[in-house]
């Protein structure tokens, strides 16, 4: 588990430290520069992925984020002489005075250790540009391991595919059907728990997804309560849609994984976006590492209410609040207590609701 990210002249940080717990919020303006702690995250994971980490090269060019140029990752007032990102104990350096600013890559200036879990567990990214409703999805033949696509284009390709496989994570199956049989007896399927876990969302929803082999296709349909008739995606609202992907993604990490999600609380009404919070921060419980960047006052409280309701410890949940200022950007840790009382406040957290309506009353 990652307790600890440091950057240094990366985008807009000259140098900044964020902590993290088992659940990690990133929260802030628009352009504060939340999404950047994320975006190193992702940089070094996917030249993990591709190899290049282990030769000293990190592309600014991959399967989850491009950044683009050297210059579009390098700070525009540099602190010292040295980009890095580093996790925990495990630091990445790069001379700046070496960076070729036209470039699309840069040279650490040694390989470090790469034995940190980060690199080797499992991991499952979504991005905040999740594919919308469609009447038929894409398979991806790619890939042999069960891979839902940033954009979670592959979620219900996912679906059919590993439907009757037990869902990778047992604990979170077993904890999500706990009043379904004999749930605690037997291997929970994917398809059961994801049905069951989107019951926190809707609490009458159903899914019928199908296979097409001669078009190289998958589809699905919706029903909701009394009725047996099938809908499809686009006479549905986004927000089914857009949260197909992030249920699968929790019940799809194993333990000891990592789930990062940007936005979560896309086209979801409140109550839903407080419901997924609660699903997202029993996710943590079940020894996976979440990471969550989110612009919803309903997601922050949701997951200070499921804190609350369930005691967890505090420290188990930690908010990093972005606030840019004229020198530069500020980072306030926030620590959500096991009464989900919040540690600390910050100009900015989620106060706008309370300043409208001192202004209207």
């Amino acid at each position: 588990m990652i307790s600890k990210l440091k950057l240094q002249n990366i985008k807009c940080f000259d140098d900044a430290t964020f902590k993290f717990s088992n659940l990690t919020v990133f929260c802030g303006a628009n352009s504060a520069g939340k999404s950047t702690a994320i975006q190193s995250l992702l940089l070094l994971r996917q030249n993990h992925n591709s190899s290049k980490l282990k030769s000293g090269k990190l592309s600014l060019v991959g399967e989850y984020f491009s950044v683009g140029h050297v210059r579009d990752l390098i700070s525009h007032t540099p602190f010292g002489e040295s980009l890095s990102i580093a996790i925990d104990d495990l630091s990445f350096v790069s001379d700046l005075k070496k960076a070729q600013a036209g470039d699309y890559h840069i040279n650490f200036d040694s390989i470090p250790d790469l034995s940190h879990d980060f690199f080797s567990a499992d991991f499952n990214y979504l991005s905040a540009y999740r594919l919308s409703p469609q009447n038929s999805y894409d398979t991806n033949f790619e890939s042999d391991k069960l891979d839902l696509g940033i954009y979670g284009q592959y979620a219900i390709a996912a679906l059919v595919r590993y439907g009757d496989k037990p869902a990778p994570n047992q604990k979170l199956a077993k904890l999500i059907c706990s009043g379904v049989g004999d749930a605690e007896e037997r291997a929970i399927s994917l398809a059961v728990a994801f049905k069951e876990a989107m019951k926190f969302i809707s609490s009458d929803f159903d899914i019928v997804a199908s296979s097409h082999l001669n078009l190289d296709k998958v589809s699905n349909t919706f029903s909701a309560g009394s009725t047996a008739n099938q809908v499809r995606p686009v006479n549905t609202g986004f927000g089914i849609s857009n949260v197909i992907p992030i249920v699968l993604a929790a019940l799809c990490t194993r333990e000891g994984g990592y789930l990062i999600v940007e936005n979560p609380e896309v086209h979801l009404h409140p109550a839903a976006q407080s419901s997924l919070a609660s699903l997202l921060t029993l996710t943590a419980t079940c020894n996976v590492q979440v990471i969550l960047e989110t612009h919803s006052d309903h997601i922050v409280n949701g997951i200070r209410v499921f804190s609350k309701e369930n005691a967890l410890d505090n420290g188990f949940i930690t908010v990093n609040s972005v606030r840019a200022i004229k020198t530069g950007r500020v980072v306030t840790e926030i620590i959500i207590e096991n009464d989900g009382g919040l540690s600390d406040m910050d100009e900015g957290f989620f106060d706008q609701a309370e300043k409208d309506l001192l202004r209207l009353f």
